[in-house]
């Protein structure tokens, strides 16, 4: 499994200068000091330009038809569907580091205040907590339709998620007229707020276990 994801690492080896543009172009903006807010939107985007950057081996190893070769080394299909997400969620804590490094940074260098330790974890764990549930939803689509139209189709579901979290939060702020309500949802928030970085660690994990058990399933039906 080991030689699986350094294979697919070498494949990602062509995005090395996307990815220093990338973070040089984030880097000077975030230098601008009216983006006062930028450190925290870099931490994000740093953990989901790096955990989407695995998704493409995928169409690497579609091109190359490389599950044929890669079946006939002792490897099981479990194994190649975990090296997937391994790589998937090691790229994605790395973007996180990376972020939480660069913010550090960039607040050095404008002679800002260092931001709180816990409310960066806490941003980093949103970050990766979206590009989970995007990749928990784009990896099976792929399995089951290929590249392409898995993504064609995991932008969809996506939407559809996006259009379903907008409806409850706009619902959620016309009932919040309602005192009672408003009160059982202030208790909700603070709850939220000292259990946040738990609470997104526990569905994190969920996703991918819940996407991985998909996927393996998806995948091991497969005869190529």
């Amino acid at each position: 499994m080991k030689g699986l994801i350094t294979k697919d690492l070498l494949q990602l080896k062509s995005y090395t200068k996307t990815l220093i543009i990338f973070m040089i172009i984030f880097i000077f903006v975030s230098l601008e000091p009216k983006n006062s807010s930028m450190d925290e939107i870099l931490i994000i985007m740093m953990t989901l330009g790096l955990g989407m950057f695995g998704m493409a081996t995928f169409s690497y190893d579609e091109m190359a038809k490389a599950d044929k070769y890669i079946l006939t080394f002792p490897l099981t299909k479990k194994e190649i569907v975990l090296s997937k997400y391994i790589l998937a969620i090691a790229l994605t804590i790395l973007g996180a580091v990376l972020g939480m490094i660069m913010s550090l940074a960039v607040s050095i260098i404008m002679k800002k205040a260092l931001p709180n330790i816990i409310d960066m974890i806490s941003i980093a764990l949103g970050g990766v907590f979206g590009i989970s549930l995007v990749e928990s939803i784009q990896i099976p689509c792929i399995y089951k339709m290929g590249a392409e139209k898995g993504r064609i189709y995991m932008f969809l579901i996506t939407a559809i998620i996006a259009f379903l979290a907008g409806g409850i939060i706009f619902f959620g702020e016309k009932l919040s007229s309602n005192h009672i309500l408003n009160s059982f949802l202030n208790i909700v928030n603070i709850g939220l707020e000292l259990f946040l970085p738990l609470i997104l660690l526990v569905f994190i994990i969920t996703i991918y276990y819940i996407s991985f058990k998909i996927s393996y399933k998806i995948y091991s039906k497969k005869e190529f």
